[in-house]
């Protein structure tokens, strides 16, 4: 058996070694990170943002509009997360389910997420591929298919995790659910973004096309790039797939 006496000094040999060593290595001098950015807007009111990052042959293309839990219609609670779900339902040139199987068969993946003030969806891609990102989401900012049937087929879905998520769940998502109710008293900071479940199946189409036009308009959003892209180059895929989205109110 080792001796504690002699562990410690083992331990104190190592402490002078290390400390020795110290003169012959000194401190690297930390380097000021610098994020290359451009910002600037379109006549339609689109704010851009493009960062160039080399580093791997990937890039990244997001869509952020000003809308979530917070300022969903009263009496259509959880209406901001279900028409995050509508804008997987396909546009005027990606059939339903189709955006998702663009991005996949080029190496991609995708997705969607609705918080407390906005709404968000991005690809990321192979870089080679930013301009297939950038046609998507101005696809669906132009011309989401708003119908009947993908409504009442989105209202089911969302229907099914307000029932497994809040309805069925035990413990609940604490965070999401009860702290926000139990920390606010204003409603549009107290209720949960799932959504009364008869709320949520109480929305109407009107209902739908009306939050599209006011909140999923390009002047209510902002479209960012970021990877290994030019940005002269994306300025100009940019203004062919984005410019042309009429301005709203």
């Amino acid at each position: 058996m080792i001796s504690t006496r002699k562990v410690g000094a083992a331990l104190l040999a190592l402490l002078f070694v290390l400390a020795g060593m110290a003169n012959y290595f000194p401190a690297a001098q930390a380097k000021p990170v610098e994020v290359p950015v451009v910002y600037y807007k379109l006549p339609n009111g689109l704010k851009v943002v493009i960062s160039e990052d080399h580093v791997a042959p990937v890039v990244s293309v997001g869509v952020y509009y000003n809308v979530g839990f917070r300022v969903e219609p009263k009496g259509r609670t959880g209406f901001a997360h279900l028409f995050e779900h509508m804008m997987f339902q396909g546009s005027a040139n990606i059939k339903k389910f189709e955006h998702a199987k663009y991005v996949e068969a080029n190496g991609g993946n995708t997705n969607g997420h609705t918080d407390f003030d906005y709404t968000n969806y991005y690809e990321t891609l192979p870089s080679n591929r930013v301009e297939m990102g950038l046609w998507l989401e101005s696809d669906r900012m132009r011309s989401l298919d708003i119908s009947e049937e993908n409504l009442k087929n989105q209202q089911n879905v969302v229907s099914e995790e307000i029932k497994v998520n809040v309805l069925n769940t035990p413990y609940q998502f604490f965070e999401w659910i009860d702290l926000w109710q139990n920390a606010f008293t204003n409603w549009n900071n107290s209720h949960n973004g799932y959504g009364d479940l008869a709320e949520v199946n109480a929305a109407t189409i009107q209902d739908v096309r009306t939050f599209f036009k006011t909140f999923y308009a390009p002047s209510n959003a902002v479209l960012t790039i970021v990877g290994d892209v030019d940005a002269n180059e994306v300025k100009k895929m940019v203004e062919k797939h984005f410019a042309g989205i009429p301005a709203q109110p």
